[in-house]
């Protein structure tokens, strides 16, 4: 575009530029000439003068997205000074400074002097702010609501730093419940870090500009209730409008129904740092995290919710919620969402969940069933523990001697997600037509396989593969979700 621009502009005769592909090559076309007009002199000299890195520069600095970055070292200082903030260059304040300038920006007070004779209405306008960002604060923040900002100006000088000069804006946090105060930096650094937050931010909002906000462990001073307000906070604030990236060692800074947005990055041997998706393929401690966030969900789940569907295994878990959404996507019967899908780790852990929490909540089991039957469910459903109603064996479904929930799928697309996983490479024609799909793909491997591996791959691409389901195979979810439904309370 350049080149052909420089051409036009000199009114080089046509064809001149075919072949040419570079700046360089134009100029020492140019320079080949004999006879050369006015304005292709004039171009050999823009042209010696032309800087390519600074023209793609200016190319691309206008299309790139703006960052924001916000860590631990970013929090507001409890006392600083006015003037300081006010008139020092951006570039030279710290971390904290940048957080306080944009506070007094918001109060309206970052470039005018802060006389003593203005003390009364250029505090009401740091007051103001203050309860504009603490009413954003308290919208998320379910801790403590006993909790608000005070702002005061201090005169008096400082004798610490004479580039310090007075006044001094002095930030406190008063707890109403207790009715004491503390200095904003003394304060337990998670609403502290909220608050600061908040602050810094209100300098973005008001422009049009879609952001990338980088934030750097932003749960670190805050326990597991505040870290799923903070959660909160992102998905409904930050999240609609611009793209947050954030770091954690915390499971709770994981939210267990959307897996497919955790990254996990590790630093390998020889390979340095590596990012990816593949969360089945890290190692253990990087794993972690995720581990502890489902089973966190799942303990409180498991206590809390009153209608709790039991499943065998946590590869039950996906199939049945991703089936679950996209029947309801298409207008069809879906699983009810009052139901708490809880795992149990295994058909012979099923009694153990029903002896304990039958009489206490409501409980309905997706039965898995094998050739040897399942006589303790029996047993339980003879002596009344569990009512037959709320016990759907699958084969039900399927109409097999046995099943598993893999087997309301179609094979074929059962396969299709085995191969994704790099687990087999197998055809419907290499199993045989008895038992479970896991038992002929197990028979046909000589051993056993991960069955949470293809579920997981399910979610990550189910964009893709969801288009790919048989109407039989939507019947007969269908028609699961739709028995289940009826055992509700």
């Amino acid at each position: 575009m350049r080149q052909r621009s420089f051409a036009s502009d000199a009114r080089l005769p046509s064809g001149f530029t075919n072949g040419i592909s570079t700046v360089g090559n134009l100029r020492e076309a140019l320079e080949e000439q004999e006879e050369r007009t006015e304005l292709a002199e004039e171009l050999l000299k823009k042209l010696a003068d032309f800087d390519f890195s600074q023209e793609l520069l200016k190319a691309l600095e206008p299309r790139l997205p703006k960052f924001i970055y916000f860590d631990e070292y970013s929090t507001m200082p409890g006392r600083f000074s006015i003037p300081y903030i006010q008139n020092a260059d951006e570039d030279s304040l710290d971390s904290h400074e940048r957080t306080a300038l944009a506070f007094l920006r918001l109060a309206g007070v970052d470039t005018q002097e802060f006389l003593e004779a203005e003390y009364e209405a250029r505090r009401a306008a740091l007051e103001a702010a203050a309860i504009q960002i603490s009413d954003e604060v308290f919208e998320f923040w379910s801790q403590n609501k006993e909790l608000e900002v005070d702002v005061d100006v201090d005169f008096k000088a400082s004798n610490q730093d004479p580039q310090r000069i007075t006044p001094f804006l002095e930030i406190r946090i008063r707890n109403n419940r207790h009715r004491v105060s503390l200095n904003f930096s003394e304060r337990s650094t998670g609403f502290v870090w909220f608050f600061s937050f908040l602050a810094y931010f209100s300098e973005f909002r008001s422009r049009s500009e879609k952001l990338i906000i980088l934030l750097d462990e932003p749960g670190l001073g805050l326990h597991a209730a505040a870290q799923a307000d903070l959660l909160r906070f992102i998905d409904e604030r930050l999240a609609p409008d611009h793209q947050v990236i954030y770091t954690t060692h915390s499971a709770f800074m994981v939210n267990p129904t959307q897996l497919e947005k955790a990254r996990t990055v590790e630093d390998k041997d020889g390979e340095g740092t590596k990012i990816s998706k593949e969360v089945l393929s890290v190692s253990r401690d990087t794993l972690f995290p995720l581990q502890a966030s489902l089973g966190y969900q799942l303990s409180q789940t498991l206590f809390v919710g009153h209608d709790n569907l039991i499943v065998e295994g946590p590869s039950d878990i996906p199939y049945l919620q991703i089936l679950s959404t996209y029947l309801c996507t298409q207008g069809r019967m879906s699983l009810d969402p009052r139901w708490v899908l809880v795992p149990a780790g295994g058909i012979d852990k099923i009694p153990t969940f029903i002896a304990l929490l039958g009489t206490q909540l409501n409980l309905a089991v997706v039965l898995d069933v094998t050739a040897r039957g399942n006589q303790k469910i029996d047993s339980m459903v003879k002596r009344g523990v569990l009512e037959r109603g709320k016990l759907f064996p699958l084969t039900e479904i399927t109409g097999g001697s046995e099943a598993d929930i893999e087997d309301l799928f179609d094979p074929g697309f059962y396969l299709e997600l085995l191969k994704g996983t790099g687990t087999a490479n197998l055809k419907v024609k290499d199993l045989g037509s008895e038992a479970s799909i896991l038992k002929r793909v197990e028979q046909q491997l000589g051993r056993r396989f991960d069955h949470y591996q293809p579920a997981a791959y399910l979610q990550r691409e189910q964009s893709r593969l969801l288009k790919k389901l048989s109407d039989k195979t939507i019947e007969r979810f269908e028609q699961l979700f739709e028995r289940i439904n009826t055992a509700l309370t």
